[in-house]
């Protein structure tokens, strides 16, 4: 008896670790299965470029493009996160940032934006590292 209940855990164990595993992995999907924000925000600022992967779990989509430009959004269809291995576009930037990082940094391209708590997180051409507030101060300045 004492081993049949054991068997019972263990095998009713295994079956929810399955299923957690499952639900948690990232899922492809297809780019029209994105929130539309994320697809207006494609659109709007990689317009020439085409979604050639799109992927979701929980709380997230990951978009991978034509040109390699990395894209994360949150569930509601936010950017947290932009990536390249080429200069990305800055109109999404918003002003106060880009300006002060274009003032330190003038005509040194920004490969990765990603959104932290209160600010934003840039990495240059330059291998720098640069963190700005929401306000457009540089608080933080780092050699990658």
């Amino acid at each position: 008896m004492k081993k049949q209940v054991k068997q019972i855990i263990l095998i009713a164990s295994i079956m929810m670790l399955s299923i957690a595993t499952v639900f948690a992995a990232d899922m492809p999907i297809q780019a029209n299965q994105l929130p539309k924000k994320a697809q207006d925000f494609v659109s709007a600022n990689f317009a020439n470029d085409q979604i050639v992967y799109a992927e979701q779990d929980r709380n997230s989509f990951k978009v991978e493009l034509a040109s390699g430009v990395e894209i994360d959004f949150d569930r509601n269809g936010n950017w947290t996160d932009v990536s390249a291995k080429m200069p990305l576009p800055t109109k999404f930037i918003p002003t106060a940032v880009i300006k002060a990082v274009e003032t330190k940094y003038p005509q040194v391209p920004v490969l990765e934006i990603s959104k932290e708590y209160n600010s934003y997180k840039l990495k240059l051409g330059n291998n720098r590292e640069v963190y700005v507030d929401n306000s457009g101060k540089i608080v933080g300045d780092k050699l990658d």
